[in-house]
């Protein structure tokens, strides 16, 4: 994947510890790291969070507004993406599982956003739509299944790929696929597969497995 400095995250699956790794990453290599959102997200103990300009402490900064529930809102950063050398950005929710097809009001990628990155969890592979997509009844119109469906390989390329799945409101901006939870072989498995089904389409992926250490940003911590 080509270097990028605004990157939009959507789907399902684990986006939040794969921004988070991805931040860490390349604080690292010494760059400036801005995170915020247009959805929601809960604040990190260990980043300091802002509602104007970016803190960058330790070289990581989040801005955004603490909402009533918690989490953090997303707020207008535009006046502050020249301060960050890479500006990530969770633009999607799913309620922690690991597939979904957004609704008509989602995902809320700004215009600013150069590079979109779907993610998928591949624990949903085998599992009934019903059981592990958020939003079950997009993915069964998008998919033509039943709720009862056992996600295949195949489905779960469709949905990343499609403009009424992790496609959506992409436009000209790079496009790229992350399928998380690759941490067995029988998951590594499906990756593949999903991976060949997106390449022969054109798509670029890539499977990634996280420590417990590196599960929700405790990289930070």
């Amino acid at each position: 994947m080509k270097e990028c400095r605004r990157i939009a995250f959507v789907g399902g699956g684990g986006k939040t510890t794969l921004l988070y790794a991805l931040a860490c990453r390349a604080v690292d290599e010494g760059a400036k790291v801005l995170i915020t959102t247009t959805t929601h997200m809960w604040p990190h103990p260990g980043i300091p969070l802002s509602e104007g300009k970016p803190q960058f402490e330790n070289g990581v900064s989040m801005v955004g507004r603490m909402g009533d529930n918690g989490k953090v809102c997303g707020v207008d950063v535009t006046g502050y993406l020249g301060l960050a050398d890479l500006v990530l950005v969770e633009a999607d929710g799913s309620r922690g599982l690991p597939l979904k097809a957004p609704a008509e009001h989602e995902p809320v990628i700004p215009v600013w956003v150069d590079t979109v990155i779907a993610v998928a969890g591949l624990d949903c592979v085998g599992e009934p739509i019903e059981t592990v997509c958020h939003r079950p009844e997009q993915v069964c119109a998008l998919l033509g299944k039943g709720p009862s469906h056992r996600l295949a390989p195949e489905d779960v390329a469709e949905v990343l790929m499609s403009p009424a799945g992790g496609r959506k409101d992409v436009g000209r901006r790079d496009f790229f696929c992350c399928l998380n939870k690759a941490d067995d072989l029988g998951r590594q498995a499906a990756g593949k597969r999903v991976l060949e089904e997106l390449a022969r389409r054109g798509v670029a992926g890539m499977q990634t497995c996280f420590t417990e250490k590196e599960r929700g940003g405790l990289c930070w911590c």
